[in-house]
């Protein structure tokens, strides 16, 4: 699900700019076996991201991360030298001209999220919104779809409530211990965004009871005052992310508040598409194509 403060209205239209194409997985054989070698390889290598990702969220500056929507953007990203990618569902979504909220069948988004590994070598964290499925035999499946594309964490949101939430990530816990695998899981907090009761209290109640659910962060979104974020990132030991939005777009004020964690959600993807808006009506409007040039 997109992020957006309460107090932000509509940004104008998006514009739809990737195409999705269907893949087929072909299973090498080699003498009537399975090859494993390609298998093993890849765990190794999402093991690796793992905890480069990690330790990420641990060091002395903050991460700051790109939320990217396709393979072009994720290879942008990487070549100007960010330490890990992100994805955003909004802009994914938006790119294929679904609306956000899971309306992209986990199919495509696992395709996307395919062809960015393809092209890019620095760990890769995935916006599952709610995890795409309610049934945890079905959240687990999409967990291990995202473990053996490479992916190194994600982003769960709990909008369906705590209950709920604290069931879907203690599954996925409980499945990664089980069969021996790590994904940072980042768990976001949409107290604000929904605009619930007392939501800093709800906020740091939910960030303690994630963290001993087993979260590796706590992602608060719509939230934009620095003495807010400061309770909360003092109140807990999980590594804080946030969005930054045009009240708090400073780097170094959001370092100061204890973040360790800094993404830019949508916004990039919206940027990037206003300006390709503003080209391609300057072609129009003066009959020229020195916009392009």
């Amino acid at each position: 699900m997109s992020i957006l403060h309460p107090s932000q209205g509509n940004l104008g239209e998006y514009i739809c700019a990737t195409l999705f194409t269907t893949t087929f997985v072909n299973h090498k054989k080699m003498n009537g076996k399975e090859d494993t070698t390609s298998v093993t390889g890849n765990a190794t290598a999402q093991q690796n991201d793992y905890e480069k990702f990690h330790a990420l969220h641990h060091r002395s500056k903050p991460l700051v991360i790109a939320n990217v929507w396709n393979a072009k953007s994720a290879k942008l990203v990487e070549k100007n030298g960010y330490d890990a990618l992100a994805t955003s569902s909004g802009a994914i979504a938006d790119s294929l001209g679904y609306e956000d909220g899971e309306k992209i069948p986990f199919d495509e988004l696992l395709y996307i999220l395919q062809r960015i590994k393809s092209c890019t070598s620095i760990p890769l964290s995935v916006d599952l919104e709610r995890g795409y499925a309610d049934h945890a035999d079905d959240v687990n499946d999409h967990i291990q779809k995202l473990i053996d594309t490479g992916v190194a964490g994600i982003n769960l949101e709990d909008a369906q409530g705590e209950e709920i939430y604290l069931k879907k990530l203690t599954g996925i816990k409980n499945y990664l211990e089980k069969t021996g695998q790590k994904l940072f899981i980042n768990a976001r907090s949409d107290a604000f965004l929904l605009k619930l009761p007392s939501p800093l209290e709800t906020t740091l109640k939910r960030a303690k009871l994630y963290q001993d659910a087993g979260a590796d962060g706590v992602f608060v979104t719509a939230i934009q005052d620095p003495s807010l974020i400061k309770e909360i990132t003092s109140a807990t030991a999980l590594p804080v992310n946030v969005v930054g939005v045009p009240q708090l777009s400073s780097i170094e004020t959001l370092t100061e508040c204890g973040v360790r964690r800094i993404s830019m959600a949508v916004f990039l993807y919206r940027a990037t598409y206003h300006q390709l808006e503003n080209m391609v009506r300057n072609i129009e409007t003066t009959h020229s194509l020195a916009p392009l040039f």
